[in-house]
């Protein structure tokens, strides 16, 4: 792989755009589907072509859709670092015909994840230390600096230049949708995008947060159709262009990069570059381009879970007795005591009163339970109730 074709980020551009291994291999060029059409024979695309016919075959894939389905796993093998490819060769080598439908894909999908992943832990462990004058946010649970990845369920064609807006004209930008908040939004149509599928469903399965705006997307971003010497750039789409440049190539190439491109879409946008949606893309060149965007997954800062819990009360029988001792019965399985309540039907009055509470661990995986004892000065007759709270973090 020539070395002029890798793009190179500063240190202040990793804060804003945290580029994964730019393995910018050289590709068949990619043209608009015209119908399904033989590949190269090279192991990775034989094993491509095997992979798409099959789910044809299976109808978990529209006819029509099949080259399309093909150029989106050429893309992301093409932007894995070249370590990750030869795993992926070594991996399908040893599948067998029935085996390769499901597996190709999904070896692809989870090697783009992972090095997503790393390239993150690797920005981070490289921000420059806190000084005097610039204090280092505290990482708080929801808050800055604690952000999870969630990967969609398969690339998401949320972007295709040459069947939405058209080429990307010279020294100009453009705006670009990277999620959607509605199950029902189809990105070939919504916003003249030029995607493929609709959010929720098909290749675009995993793609809707309707809670959690994510913080950035991760997208294998394609150009195509160069004529001339240039590079892409991809940010925010504010009106200051970062130096987040992803991509270079010279007349004819056709290139694609693996990235982490922050979006935000309440900022003013970039001046020329039409209404403000997530994420923007410069063309950095004197002749125009054709952009492709597959996304694969996204950061979204992390929330508290609230805790699941119950209450498991025991009563007692009508009493006069002057001691009362009862259990609160016990947790159920998975949940653990987090408080005990004792309770009469004396409400404070007729000198009732609680001597003792607690919970009591068993031990030997027995369940723990909570414990009560009253003592009746009054004498007359009461029941007596207690609550052991029960809870658990929610999750399978």
């Amino acid at each position: 792989m020539n070395a002029r074709y890798r793009s190179a980020l500063g240190a202040a551009a990793l804060a804003l755009l945290l580029p994964m291994g730019s393995s910018m291999l050289e590709a068949a060029p990619i043209t608009a589907p015209d119908g399904d059409k033989a590949m190269s024979a090279t192991p990775i695309d034989r094993a491509i072509d095997l992979a798409v016919a099959q789910l044809v075959t299976l109808q978990k894939l529209a006819p029509a859709a099949a080259l399309v389905a093909r150029e989106q796993m050429q893309i992301q093998f093409n932007s894995l670092s070249k370590a990750a490819q030869q795993r992926i060769l070594t991996q399908i080598q040893a599948l067998n015909g029935d085996e390769v439908a499901g597996e190709v894909a999904a070896a692809l999908h989870a090697a783009v994840a992972d090095e997503a992943r790393q390239a993150l832990a690797a920005a981070q462990a490289a921000a420059p230390p806190a000084t005097m004058s610039q204090a280092k946010p505290t990482a708080r649970l929801g808050g800055d600096g604690d952000l999870v990845f969630v990967a969609t369920a398969g690339p998401c064609r949320v972007w295709d230049s040459r069947f939405g807006m058209g080429p990307l004209a010279a020294f100009s930008a453009t705006q670009v949708w990277g999620y959607s908040i509605s199950a029902g939004y189809s990105w070939s149509t919504g916003g003249s995008q030029g995607g493929t599928g609709t959010a929720g469903s098909g290749n675009c399965t995993g793609t809707v947060f309707p809670a959690t705006p994510p913080v950035s997307v991760v997208a294998t971003v394609v150009v195509v159709n160069t004529s001339s010497t240039g590079a892409l750039r991809a940010w925010n789409g504010g009106t200051a262009l970062t130096v987040g440049g992803i991509l270079g190539w010279n007349a004819g190439d056709v290139l694609s990069n693996t990235t982490v491109i922050p979006m935000d879409r309440s900022i003013t946008a970039y001046p020329g570059s039409g209404y403000k949606r997530d994420f923007g893309l410069y063309n950095n060149s004197a002749t125009a381009i054709d952009t492709i965007v597959d996304v694969v997954g996204y950061f979204i800062e992390n929330r508290a879970t609230p805790l699941d819990c119950v209450n498991v009360t025991n009563t007692s029988a009508s009493t006069t007795a002057l001691d009362v001792s009862m259990t609160a019965g016990a947790c159920p399985a998975g949940y653990t005591p987090t408080g005990i309540n004792c309770a009469s039907s004396a409400d404070g009055t007729d000198n009732v009163s609680v001597i003792k509470s607690y919970i009591n661990p068993l031990g030997g995986g027995a369940p723990s339970t909570g414990f009560c004892r009253f003592r009746n000065a009054g004498g007359a007759s009461h029941t007596y109730w207690g609550y052991l709270t029960c809870c658990r973090v929610p999750g399978r």
